[in-house]
């Protein structure tokens, strides 16, 4: 049986909650808050659940946690195990989570919420949406976002997170959210970040349970959702307890319908950083990758022709590149950009008859991709399925063999 247990300690300025474990590889995982924010955070042990049950999965087995957790933490986080093993088996085996003081823990709900923000899009609609109160259904007191170090930025590239951190906090204080930087060394141990990301997030939302009843965090549409994925609208549910509520914000709302909701505000136009293929300057857009692309071609058919945060405007030969778009779910983002434009007249006959062309390339190019990964699976698969056929029948024509000198023998 795997064991995990908790410690909290001081380090410099500092508040450190880590866990210490058992499992294969995983030795610790641990969380770092600015030491402001010590009175806000929880003792109970319901965040590291979250944020260790991919390395549970991993590892397979029973799991027991020193510490106490919800109950309905332990009920949605088994829940979650079972679905996720239905989808990777392979890769995700059968757990038992039990823990040596269990309690239910239900307290009324307040409206005030914490959310993640990493200074793209996706965050900056969620944080922008719900301080403007856009929302006129779902209502919240958001007063405080955190910033990760150690998750599209390593920890060991602090300077890059210092100067993302700055023009981030940029965009939250023009909202009059405090963004608090949050490290942990989560990654640095073998993990599927696509599917833990939403994991992290969670857990570190569940340390400020204390003074915060809900969570957002922005991901993918509806429209074009792909599992398994980290965040979705299966499991999403399950990460939501009787303490602490989390919000998988924006699937109503497609990439672009997310722009158009900033397009006016002044600081994310000067700030906004989507890039994570920029190696020189991880805390700056590099301008001529896929994900600038994309982000300058919204803002382009939603009229903002001057993107202060990009190097580069947006010219129309650069979605001309054949080799831009390999995977469809990046190609949903395009064909969503041409949906819209398309509707709205917002942009020309021949943008929108080059986007058009651009799709189609793109579709058919990922197409043979895909067929030419089937047909490969396909002939690896014949020549398991002749493999075991020939070892069967020579099975067969050995025993026949044996059986006939067997009776020779016998005739001699």
């Amino acid at each position: 049986m795997n064991q995990i247990s908790f410690k909290t300690y001081v380090q410099d300025d500092y508040i450190v909650k880590e866990a210490l474990t058992t499992i294969k590889n995983v030795p610790n995982v641990y969380f770092k808050f600015p030491k402001k924010v010590e009175d806000d955070l929880t003792d109970r042990a319901d965040p590291f659940v979250y944020a260790l049950v991919f390395y549970m999965m991993q590892e397979g087995g029973t799991f027991e946690i020193n510490g106490n957790v919800s109950k309905s933490v332990m009920d949605n986080i088994t829940m979650f195990c079972r679905i996720w093993h239905i989808w990777e088996p392979q890769r995700y085996k059968e757990v038992e989570i039990i823990a040596n003081e269990i309690k239910d823990d239900y307290r009324p709900e307040n409206r005030k919420m914490i959310t993640a923000f990493s200074g793209g899009i996706d965050a900056a609609y969620t944080a922008y949406k719900y301080k403007k109160n856009l929302d006129k259904r779902f209502q919240y007191d958001l007063d405080r976002s955190v910033m990760i170090l150690g998750a599209d930025i390593s920890i060991t590239n602090k300077k890059a997170f210092d100067l993302a951190f700055s023009k981030a906090k940029k965009m939250t204080d023009d909202l009059g959210i405090e963004l608090i930087p949050v490290e942990t060394n989560f990654r640095q141990y073998e993990s599927n970040w696509v599917h833990c990301f939403g994991t992290v997030i969670v857990a570190i939302f569940n340390f400020f349970s204390k003074k915060y009843f809900y969570g957002a965090a922005a991901d993918d549409s509806v429209k074009h959702y792909h599992i398994p994925w980290g965040m979705n609208p299966i499991t999403d549910r399950y990460l939501s307890s009787d303490t602490f509520r989390f919000i998988a914000d924006g699937y109503e709302h497609s990439r672009i319908e997310r722009t158009n909701v900033v397009k006016n505000w002044k600081a994310c136009l000067e700030n906004l950083r989507v890039c994570w293929r920029n190696k020189e300057d991880l805390s700056s857009n590099c301008g001529h990758c896929e994900k600038c692309i994309r982000t300058k071609l919204d803002f382009f058919v939603l009229g903002v022709k001057n993107l202060p945060s990009m190097p580069k405007q947006f010219s129309p030969d650069e979605i001309a590149d054949k080799n831009l778009v390999d995977r469809r779910a990046l190609l949903d983002f395009y064909e969503e950009s041409y949906d819209y434009g398309k509707e709205n007249s917002s942009m020309s006959t021949d943008m929108l008859k080059l986007l058009k062309e651009q799709i189609n390339i793109w579709d058919k190019r990922i197409c043979k991709k895909e067929n030419s990964l089937i047909i490969k699976l396909l002939k690896k698969q014949k020549n398991i399925w002749r493999e075991r056929i020939n070892k069967k029948q020579n099975y067969l024509i050995f025993r026949l063999l044996k059986k006939q000198i067997n009776f020779w023998r016998k005739r001699i």
